[in-house]
């Protein structure tokens, strides 16, 4: 990092859209400047279980924000109060760490940013975007790319695990058609997800774009373990940024400054340097640059409830077979065309890299256009607090009355006569701390989950009590219709939020009270910024957001380059 000089460009974070951004802004020979908190993964060099196919990374703490806390709203064990909520911290971003799941959404999402105040913004703009982004290992023609740094590719059904296959065939049983290509063909059905990966390993953002010869690049600085922590201004014009570096504070100049920090991080780094409500500025005593209401409100999040199984040794996935992911339902929640595709339910057929993940399987009932909102508010100017989330899932009774319906199909799908064979007894799952504990990649954590799956191997008695006291403190559904009350009560102890958080810097008109940035993605009131990552969407996509906010720095890099 030269202090002394000044960058063409200033890239705050190093996620699935501060990668994109810095490699396509130092294509033309501009000199670009991208600081990430975390630590680098350089080519060569990437940590195992970051370059895994299964998810191994997500469960690292040296990988998160340490200390990073949400309130989720009224579900969970203890409704109301905070708990973990881990944010990559890591080059990559949630790329390098989250699921690899490379849904884009459906068109209706983009359409509706349009309507949203998000110009330029719908389906018919952003496809092109997507195909860039993209090589696609199994279809092509107008809606796929072929020479795109991200690898996308499925599973085929006849690799499809026993437990995936059997849910298809349920799904089948019940009218969902067959969706070949959940990116291209946006029908309610069944079919494999698209993932970002090769047969051997992750694509991330920092792998796909910050390859070698991009870092060879002259104009293309990388400073990692440098948190970017409040933005610098004369009058309205963003200058740069202070950076903390190895215990020291240094101003980076830059003409102009993109912050790609996350849905969180993103409006706290706004708000600490002056942008966002007044009033809640005023109280900090933080001087307001430009009074923008929405910075930090509109906070969404992709609720998810998992109905687990204990699977039968025949139906477990092979061991051949690494990734978590095989195949999804999309489904409507009802007939109101307003709701269309706004379920998926995610198919595992483990739900862990250990032994005791190889035991058990799970329906991932996902709520993928939530209707509660949330918020991001900083606790202090101090850029050592974290800010405090609040997430309100479900405070919308139309949330909750959907994620009924998903959990009821699931209980359906897992009772089919496809199903019920290859597995024991089925029972809600939640990301607990003992989940979280024995998720940590490790000797230890391999030899203690095996033991654990060869006691539920054994008596039914003991499978029954460790399920309700050990491994998910979860509740056993036994094979009996259950109420609505029973349900709604396990949805709302059970219920826990994706690691998706949307929405806290909005795109939308200028005139809008409820805008943070225009279409181009530059912060109102200011000059010289811009936002860009999953914050600058109106509203959450119906995607796991990875390679949604890849796009959308691709499509930003054409429009700040073009000033």
């Amino acid at each position: 990092m030269a202090t002394e000089d000044i960058y063409d460009f200033l890239v705050i974070g190093a996620g699935s859209a501060g990668g994109v951004l810095a490699s396509r802004l130092s294509a033309s020979g501009d000199r670009v400047l991208l600081v990430e908190a975390g630590a680098d993964t350089p080519p060569g060099r990437i940590p195992d279980d970051i370059a895994d196919l299964y998810p191994r990374s997500y469960s690292n703490p040296a990988y998160t924000w340490p200390g990073l806390t949400a309130d989720l709203g009224p579900i969970g064990a203890r409704p109301g109060t905070a708990s973990p909520f881990p944010q990559a911290r890591i080059m990559g971003g949630g790329s390098s760490i989250m699921g690899m799941i490379a849904l884009r959404g459906v068109p209706d999402d983009y359409d509706a940013w349009c309507d949203d105040g998000a110009v330029g913004w719908g389906w018919n703009d952003v496809l092109p975007y997507f195909r860039r982004l993209e090589t696609d290992w199994d279809f092509d023609g107008s809606s796929h790319g072929t020479e795109g740094p991200v690898a996308i590719r499925r599973h085929r059904p006849q690799d499809w695990p026993p437990f995936c296959a059997a849910v298809g065939r349920a799904a089948a049983r019940r009218g969902y058609a067959v969706v070949e290509d959940m990116n291209g063909d946006f029908r309610a059905g069944y079919g494999a997800l698209p993932q970002s990966n090769t047969l051997s390993a992750r694509v991330s953002a920092a792998s796909a774009y910050l390859t070698p010869d991009v870092r060879r690049r002259g104009n293309l600085e990388i400073a990692c373990s440098a948190f970017a922590h409040r933005l610098r201004f004369t009058g309205a014009r963003c200058t740069g940024a202070d950076v903390l570096r190895e215990g020291r504070s240094e101003t980076v100049r830059a003409n102009r400054t993109v912050v790609a920090a996350g849905a969180i991080h993103s409006p706290a780094i706004l708000m600490r340097s002056g942008v966002g409500p007044r009033k809640a500025l005023e109280a900090l005593r933080i001087p307001v640059v430009s009074a923008l209401e929405g910075v930090g409100a509109n906070l969404q999040n992709h609720p998810v409830l998992y109905l687990a199984a204990h699977l039968a040794r025949d139906a477990r996935q092979p061991r051949w077979l690494r990734p978590q992911f095989s195949t999804c339902l999309r489904f409507d929640s009802s007939a109101d065309p307003a709701m269309r595709r706004d379920m998926m339910m995610l198919v595992l057929n483990k739900s862990s890299w250990h032994g005791l993940g190889h035991a058990v399987a799970g329906l991932g009932v996902g709520l993928y256009l939530p209707m509660s909102r949330g918020s991001v508010t900083l606790r202090s100017s101090d850029p050592t607090v974290h800010p405090q989330i609040k997430f309100n899932m479900l405070q919308d009774a139309a949330d909750a009355e959907r994620m009924r319906r998903g959990f009821r199909l699931a209980l359906e799908l897992m009772d089919d006569d496809a199903v019920r064979p290859l597995r024991h007894e089925i029972f809600t799952a939640g990301y607990s701390a003992t989940v979280r504990r024995l998720n940590r990649p490790g000797i230890r954590n391999a030899a203690v989950t095996e033991v654990l799956a060869r006691l539920l191997d054994g008596p039914p008695a003991v499978r029954r009590t460790m399920i309700r006291c050990g491994i998910s403190r979860g509740e056993r559904l036994g094979d009996r219709l259950v109420s609505d009350s029973e349900l709604d009560a396990a949805i709302r102890r059970h219920t826990f939020g994706m690691y998706h958080p949307a929405g806290t810097c909005r795109m939308g008109l200028p005139d809008d009270p409820a805008s943070v940035l225009d279409a181009r993605c530059s912060v109102l009131g200011t000059e010289g910024l811009s936002v860009v990552d999953a914050s600058a969407m109106p509203r959450i996509v119906r995607a796991n957001t990875n390679v949604p906010v890849m796009m959308m720095a691709e499509r930003a890099a054409d429009l700040i380059r073009a000033g």
